[in-house]
Formats: structure tokens, C-alpha cells, sequence
């Protein structure tokens, strides 16, 4: 068996910037006969943070592609630059997938729409199927000379933006506080283990990670837009990651954004201290009375870097 692939790097218009990733296309023909151990397996190849393998549409459901996310461990129920990648990469072939809107993970349907700008310099738009949940587990603050001012201050909090992907969310006072972190808050063979996840919740399934952040206040050249400097450490440092993004921008908008609802944008920035720098652009809405997330919608660009066929 032979599957043709292509690279893009995502969250950046420049190649050997962003995040990496691979997109593996399988043809119908193969939707079945392609097994999940097969996926894990090409996924180590590839040994990216995430890789995608992306099923033609079926008859039956022609508007909707569905694409399995791998880590080099596991498979994942979303993450973000995969969604973002997979976007792009439809919406720039759109021969091969005439008349496709929408994507399908483990997660759920998401919709998406690319502006009509010129290929390389398109920005995707994603609507995230969130199920955010604040887990009753807070752990100390790794760095506590350099952490923010606040009542919880001294424990940061573990959150889920899906059911299987959750984050510590780490604040630091600065750009260089920010550069400490070597490692996450959980241990990369427990990283799956649950440990710090509400049992009995249903959000109590799949992976931890760790996203370590600065708030830069309001970005002077857009109005209303709020500036975030970024980390992701699990596994491993990622360069950009859309999940910890979104579960971010949504814990911080709960908290913001009062009774009355609102809208609040974001713009995050990540990947600096690798020198893979990533733009992340979250839109979250709170409905009103302040305690339920309405909507979250992210947005970034990619680029195609490589192209070849995996043989299997």
C-alpha cells in the first residue's frame, strides 16, 4: 500500500517556521484496510508532534472529511495545528475535495472556512467543538519567585478544552520568567496516567500537558485584542499548540468576561525560544451570565513545505 503525503508548516506564511505536520491522504478505497496500529506506526516515522491521516469524503456525507490525529504515542480526540494544517490543506486541493466544509475527529465535527486570499498567505477558521471543564486538582506552581500576583497564585489550574485534552495552565510575570521551563508539570511517562483529572467527570480520559503563559495586555495595533506569550511543554516542547490555546483563551475568558457575556480575541504567540515562531489568533464568546463558553473560534496560516508517498 502507498499514500501520498504532504508536510505544511502551520501557524506561519513561512516555511521552516511554525509548527510541522504531515498529512497522510487515504483513499477511500483504503478507509478501511488502513488499521490504527498502521497509523501509530507512521506516525513515529514521521516523529511530529502530531501527523494527520486524512480520509476521502464518503458518498453518503460528501461536505465532511473525517482525519485521525497521532501523536508519536497515541491517537488524539483534537488538537489544534493538526485542525488548522488540515484546513488548509483541503481548502488549497480543492479538486480532491469538491464541496468539503467541515472536518471530523474523535472530538466532533468542526466547520471551517479559509478567506480567499492567495495561496501561502491564506488564514483558516476553525470553530472548535469545545467542552471546557475546570478539574478540582491544582498543582503548585513550578517557578514561585516568578509567578503572577493573585489569591492562586501558588497552584495552577488543570482545564479541558475537550474530553482527553487538558492543561495545566502555568502563568509567569515575564518574557524571561517565561524561558525557565525545561520540563512540563507532569512527567512524560504519566502524561496519559489521568492522575490530576476529576474521576467519575467523563473528562477524566487521555492526555495532560502543560502551557506556560505571559499576558502582554492589549495589542496596540489592534483594538480589543489581547497579546499572550506562550510555551507548551508534554512529551516534549510543541511550537504551536491550538488545544492549549483554546483551553487558555477560554479559561481566561470566563474570567473576564463578566455577567453579561461578551466576546473577548486573542492572539497568542508561541514557539519564540525554538526559533519556530507561531501566530495564534482564539476568539471566544461567553454566554450570558458569564459561566458558559458560547463559542471558540481559532484562527492561523500555513504553508506546504514537502511532498512524497508513505509506503505501508
Amino acid at each position: 500500500m502507498s499514500l501520498p503525503f504532504t508536510t505544511l508548516d502551520v501557524f506561519t506564511i513561512t516555511r521552516y517556521l511554525g509548527n510541522p505536520l504531515a498529512v497522510i491522504r487515504v483513499p477511500y478505497s483504503q478507509r478501511i484496510t488502513l488499521t490504527e496500529a498502521q497509523k501509530q506506526v507512521i506516525a513515529r516515522e514521521f516523529n511530529y508532534s502530531e501527523t494527520v491521516f486524512l480520509h476521502d469524503p464518503t458518498p453518503e456525507e460528501p461536505e465532511i472529511a473525517d482525519y485521525d490525529i497521532f501523536t508519536p504515542a497515541s491517537r488524539l480526540a483534537f488538537a489544534g495545528h493538526p485542525t488548522i494544517g488540515t484546513a488548509h490543506y483541503v481548502a488549497s486541493h480543492a479538486d480532491k475535495y469538491p464541496g468539503v466544509t467541515k472536518l471530523r475527529t474523535l472530538a466532533g465535527i468542526i466547520p471551517f472556512e479559509v478567506n480567499g486570499g492567495e495561496v501561502g498567505k491564506r488564514t483558516a477558521t476553525v470553530s472548535i467543538p469545545h467542552d471546557v471543564y475546570e478539574h478540582k486538582a491544582r498543582l503548585s506552581h513550578p517557578f514561585p519567585d516568578t509567578k503572577t500576583n493573585g489569591s492562586d497564585s501558588e497552584t495552577v489550574p488543570v482545564f479541558s478544552i475537550v474530553k482527553g485534552m487538558a492543561f495545566n495552565l502555568v502563568p509567569m510575570k515575564d518574557l524571561p520568567a517565561l524561558a525557565l521551563p525545561t520540563h512540563g508539570l507532569i512527567p512524560v511517562p504519566n502524561l496519559y496516567d489521568r492522575e490530576h483529572l476529576d474521576q467519575g467527570s467523563g473528562w477524566d480520559v487521555g492526555y495532560t500537558g502543560s502551557f506556560f503563559y505571559v499576558d502582554l495586555g492589549t495589542d496596540p495595533e489592534e483594538e480589543g485584542v489581547r497579546l499572550l506569550r506562550t510555551r507548551g511543554i508534554g512529551s516534549r516542547e510543541d511550537p504551536g499548540t491550538g488545544s492549549a490555546s483554546c483551553a487558555l483563551s477560554s479559561y481566561l475568558a470566563l474570567r473576564e468576561v463578566g455577567e453579561k457575556g461578551g466576546k473577548i480575541k486573542y492572539h497568542l504567540t508561541q514557539g519564540v525560544e525554538m526559533g519556530r515562531r507561531c501566530d495564534i489568533y482564539v476568539e471566544v464568546t461567553v454566554k450570558e451570565g458569564g459561566k458558559q463558553i458560547e463559542s471558540v473560534r481559532m484562527s492561523g496560516e500555513a504553508v506546504e513545505v514537502m511532498e512524497g508517498t508513505v509506503k505501508v
